[in-house]
């Protein structure tokens, strides 16, 4: 969760310092890729609270982790499709694409993942 979130503020560092990847460089994508940095980072805090609740053992990992992994799965979503609707997956492969394909990917399976790993911790009193 902790390498989630950093991995996160490295995508956006380099999206915006260098542009490595950024997959194009027409208004419609910079618009909607620029729109994410705010939901990126409520996912990214979320998931840090769930690895600290985690870590210190604490009920509320339920929360958090439900938090971020729900974010996730929504973010992926959003990006699958846009994705999918813009045609951005017949592009000619780069290492952008690639790494966009990832994030999708990641989003869509470790989103769930954390959602169930976290709710499993949840203390249930009688």
């Amino acid at each position: 969760m902790v390498a989630i979130a950093a991995l996160v503020a490295a995508y956006w560092g380099t999206y915006f310092l260098s542009g490595a990847t950024q997959i194009r460089t027409d208004a419609v994508y910079l618009g909607f890729e620029s729109s994410f940095p705010l939901a990126d980072a409520w996912m990214a805090t979320a998931f840090l609270l769930a690895a600290r609740s985690l870590w210190r053992g604490e009920e509320s990992a339920a929360l958090w982790g439900c938090c971020a992994g729900s974010a996730m799965i929504f973010l992926g979503c959003m990006d699958l499709l846009f994705n999918l609707t813009q045609g951005n997956f017949r592009l000619a492969p780069t290492p952008a694409l690639l790494a966009e394909i990832l994030i999708v990917a990641v989003c869509l399976s470790y989103g769930p993942f954390a959602i169930f790993y976290c709710w499993r911790k949840r203390r249930l009193d009688p």
